[in-house]
């Protein structure tokens, strides 16, 4: 897992807002108060961390053209400003429309290690991006732990409410979940971060 994946990670995954109770709603759509607190928490630091992210790479850019490194990396550097960019401007309309266009976004960039690899000098960028953006990912990191805590134990919560009915009628979500609070106690955070979009798809299957 390179240093750029674990930022990109960060930014889709940090959330510092308490959710809300698990108990408020049990509907199996958008205007289930789980559903709605993550979106609302996710998409508001989505956003914010976006810009950060922007920031990181905009630098990361800068050094190679200040050392002359311009030329023979120009298509890496296209694609990082295209990312930085999409990255500053995550925003849309509602907060549904901003999580499908940051789902949208890790679709479209999901194999960040291919763009990596696209420089004349990969390991040299990563360093660029270590020495850039290390504060940052680190901060990424504790919050995506901070972030992934409280969410499972809203969904444990979730679960634990939901009917006999309920249960046989969404068996997929729980083995979503079975398979989720199994990487969640083993510390597993980048297989925790490649199902936590997937949450979502549960409540809005049109995401």
């Amino acid at each position: 897992m390179s240093y750029l994946t674990l930022t990109f990670l960060g930014i889709l995954l940090v959330a510092l807002s308490p959710l809300p109770s698990a108990v408020d709603a049990q509907k199996f759509n958008t205007k289930n108060k789980l559903y709605k607190g993550t979106v609302a928490a996710f998409v508001n630091f989505a956003t914010q961390w976006g810009k950060r992210y922007g920031k990181v790479l905009d630098k990361v850019i800068e050094d190679l053209k200040a050392e002359g490194k311009g030329a023979e990396n120009a298509g890496g550097i296209e694609h990082l400003k295209e990312i930085a960019e999409l990255s500053k401007h995550l925003r849309a309309g509602s907060d549904d429309e901003t999580l499908r266009r940051i789902m949208n976004f890790d679709e479209d960039e999901s194999d960040i290690q291919e763009i990596i690899d696209s420089f004349a000098d990969p390991n040299h960028v990563l360093t660029l991006v270590y020495k850039d953006g290390k504060d940052t990912v680190q901060e990424f990191y504790m919050t995506m732990l901070k972030f992934f805590d409280a969410f499972g134990k809203a969904l444990e919560e979730f679960t634990k409410d939901m009917s006999e009915k309920e249960k046989a009628e969404h068996k997929e979500f729980l083995e979503w979940f079975k398979k989720y609070e199994e990487n969640r106690q083993n510390h597993n955070v980048i297989e925790q971060s490649r199902m936590f979009l997937d949450f979502f798809k549960f409540f809005n299957p049109d995401l």
